[in-house]
């Protein structure tokens, strides 16, 4: 099995681990159902998820009742149809799977190139050929797209993958990220909105004494941001020059739209702080 397959494994059996924990994600449903509601904009939309995994963050009856479909993607294919039998069959036809499928748009090629078996052409040109592949392999676009605590599964896997002192890393964690974007504008269509919800941080680096509810979090974040004590590939200043520099992006969507933050209880342990971005597509 190679690094790479066995990366994906470790994604299922963690996919697989969070079962019981499904009541702790109620307030990150919550979050996540006036973000996707907010982006809807008539009965007849199509709503595509990328990362859906267990879709413990879902309310997939409620969205059923806003979007015409919803099509869920991820590496995990037993984790969607575990998450389309929740749904009561009649309404379980209007809720499609895609999986198994490698949002990254890089991974397959990802040991070759640590080992340097790559030219600069092939690595400037990998962002735009990531996002076609994904983009050919899912039948959009959408009027919604939304990207669900992905970007910091890639990054992570990344990283995993190639360690951070790999001459490469540093370019690959930007082209990954700019392919990420670029997938979310080949999927939407003209008019729609792409959604890039992201964690921010984990709660173990909140300031003593910082809110662990539901209170106002906005001067939160933005300490945390100020500070740099957040995750390299979410920071929304960081995102935002990627969407103002790429020309591609620049093209695809008008200025982004950042909400406000909230808590995702992940499990027993775990507490991230999460917000969405809200990509207009022109």
């Amino acid at each position: 099995m190679s690094r790479v397959q066995q990366q994906f494994e470790e994604q299922r059996a963690s996919n697989a681990s969070g079962l019981p924990h499904f009541d702790t994600f109620s307030g990150h449903r919550a979050a996540m159902s006036r973000v996707l509601a907010g982006a809807a904009q008539a009965g007849s939309d199509r709503l595509c998820v990328l990362g859906a995994g267990n879709a413990y963050d879902l309310e997939l009856e409620q969205l059923l009742l806003q979007f015409a479909e919803v099509h869920l993607v991820d590496i995990d294919a037993d984790a969607v149809a575990r998450a389309r039998q929740r749904v009561p069959e009649g309404p379980r036809s209007r809720l499609l799977a895609h999986a198994p499928l490698d949002l990254s748009g890089m991974f397959q090629d990802i040991e070759r190139w640590g080992r340097m078996q790559v030219t600069p052409q092939e690595l400037m040109a990998a962002p735009a050929n990531g996002a076609k592949r994904i983009a050919a392999a899912l039948p959009g676009p959408f009027d919604v797209v939304a990207s669900t605590c992905l970007l910091t599964q890639l990054q992570l896997t990344l990283l995993e993958l190639l360690g951070d002192r790999h001459q490469l890393f540093v370019a690959l964690r930007e082209f990954l990220t700019l392919t990420h974007l670029r997938t979310l504008a080949a999927l939407t269509k003209p008019g729609g909105r792409a959604l890039l919800i992201t964690d921010l941080c984990a709660a173990e680096v909140f300031p003593p004494g910082r809110p662990r509810d539901d209170a106002d979090l906005q001067p939160l974040m933005q300490e945390l941001v100020a500070k740099g004590h957040v995750i390299h590939s979410s920071h929304p200043e960081g995102i935002k020059v990627t969407l103002d520099d790429d020309p591609v992006l620049k093209r695809s969507f008008d200025a982004a739209q950042l909400s406000p933050p909230w808590l995702w209880q992940n499990g027993p342990n775990r507490q991230f702080l999460v917000y969405a971005l809200t990509l207009p597509r022109k």
